[in-house]
């Protein structure tokens, strides 16, 4: 299945070379957290290369491969569309109706309470893997090495901080998840 959905993704995002540089990059970051966190590697490989599929999709498609209350959660918010329709895709054409990975796709954006493991896993390699260009992706995968819930309490403050750089304020929804993650970290963000 693997094999698959790995064409999938070449097929879809192949006339993108960066966005697909990043989903490989999102993979294999993806694999070696889930080594070192005893989680399924197969899983973080197919999340990691699903998480985008829907970037380029307009609208109309991925409001198509969503039921409406999705709309309606996220209508201020059309930025998590793609990812919303991406785990319905993998659901729909792949018959993959585990919810870790499913949701690790979902809420790979700004994430949710209460993360699986898989799910920090994936929102932290979409921030840290190599192709990203971050300067801080190096510092991310090194903590997340380490303490995985800071890294993920890290790379929310970061996404934060970006919205409000570029004149926007974050969704209450973001912020609350931000709030839930630093109490589990107790602050310790670094």
């Amino acid at each position: 299945m693997i094999e698959n959905i790995e064409k999938r993704v070449i097929e879809k995002l192949g006339h993108h070379p960066k966005r697909l540089k990043h989903v490989y990059g999102v993979a294999e970051t993806a694999q070696k957290l889930a080594i070192i966190y005893h989680e399924s590697v197969d899983k973080a490989k197919i999340a990691g290369l699903f998480h985008d599929i829907a970037k380029y999709d307009t609208l109309e498609e991925k409001l198509n491969m969503m039921d409406l209350r999705w709309m309606k959660v996220y209508a201020d918010y059309p930025v998590i569309y793609h990812a919303i329709a991406a785990a319905n895709i993998l659901e729909h054409e792949f018959k993959v109706h585990d919810p870790d990975i499913l949701n690790a796709i979902r809420y790979h954006v700004w994430g949710r309470k209460g993360m699986s493991t898989l799910e920090k896993i994936i929102f932290v390699a979409d921030s840290c893997e190599p192709n990203r260009g971050f300067e801080d992706s190096d510092y991310v995968y090194e903590l997340a090495t380490k303490d995985l819930d800071r890294a993920v309490c890290y790379c929310m403050e970061q996404s934060i901080k970006h919205v409000e750089s570029k004149g926007l304020s974050p969704s209450e929804e973001q912020i609350e998840i931000y709030q839930y993650y630093l109490e589990v970290t107790r602050g310790e963000t670094e």
